[in-house]
C-alpha cells in the first residue's frame, strides 16, 4: 500500500499542473494603430453556470480615417431594446447623464444562434445628438477619475477599472491622431 503512494502522489501532481487555473479575465483592452484608438472596457460579472465573464462593454472609439468618435455598447441579446438613460457616477454621485438607445443585432441568419446576438447602442449625452460630444466628455471624466468609474441605469449597476497602461496608451495614441 504504502509503495503506490509516490506513484498516486506523482500522478496528483501532473494532474494538477496540467490543469492550470485560468487566467484572469482583462477589465479593458486596447486596440491601437495610426487609423485608429479603441479602448474597451469589460463590467465582469458571473453567469448561470457561476463562472465570471463580460456582461457589459462599452468602446471609445476613435477612427481617424472617417474622423469620427464615438461611444458604442454593448450586451446580451436579451437585455431590453429602446431608450436608457445611465448616469455617470463618482464616489457615490452622478456626475453626467448619458443615453443609449438600444437595438438588437443578429450576427446569424439563425436567430436561435444568440452566440453571435447582441444588444448594441450608440451613448450620447442627455438631450443631445451627438456621439463625439459624449465621446470626449466620457474620456475626460475617466481621466478624471484614473480609469475607475461607475455607470448606473434605472435598474442596473456597472463597475469599470482600467487595466495598468490602457488610458496613457489610448491618450497618446488620440494625441497622435491630433497632431497628423
Amino acid at each position: 500500500m504504502y509503495g503506490r503512494l509516490p506513484v498516486f502522489f506523482m500522478l496528483f501532481v501532473a494532474c494538477s499542473a496540467a490543469s492550470a487555473p485560468p487566467q484572469p479575465l482583462p477589465t479593458s483592452t486596447t486596440k491601437l494603430d495610426d487609423r485608429s484608438c479603441r479602448l474597451d472596457l469589460y463590467h465582469l460579472a458571473r453567469n448561470q453556470d457561476n463562472n465570471i465573464e463580460p456582461d457589459f462593454q462599452m468602446a471609445l472609439v476613435a477612427d481617424h480615417g472617417f474622423n469620427r468618435r464615438y461611444v458604442a455598447l454593448k450586451a446580451d441579446i436579451s437585455y431590453p431594446h429602446g431608450f436608457e438613460n445611465f448616469s455617470y457616477f463618482r464616489t457615490g454621485q452622478p456626475v453626467e447623464i448619458f443615453t443609449a438607445d438600444w437595438k438588437k443585432y443578429y450576427g446569424s441568419l439563425n436567430l436561435s444562434d444568440t452566440s453571435r446576438s447582441y444588444s448594441i447602442s450608440h451613448l450620447v449625452r442627455l438631450g443631445s445628438t451627438n456621439p463625439r460630444q459624449a465621446f470626449d466628455l466620457l474620456v475626460r471624466l475617466i481621466v478624471e477619475d484614473e480609469g475607475r468609474f461607475e455607470f448606473h441605469s434605472a435598474n442596473k449597476h456597472y463597475r469599470f477599472y482600467l487595466e495598468e497602461g490602457h488610458l496613457d496608451d489610448f491618450l497618446q495614441c488620440l494625441s497622435n491622431q491630433v497632431t497628423k
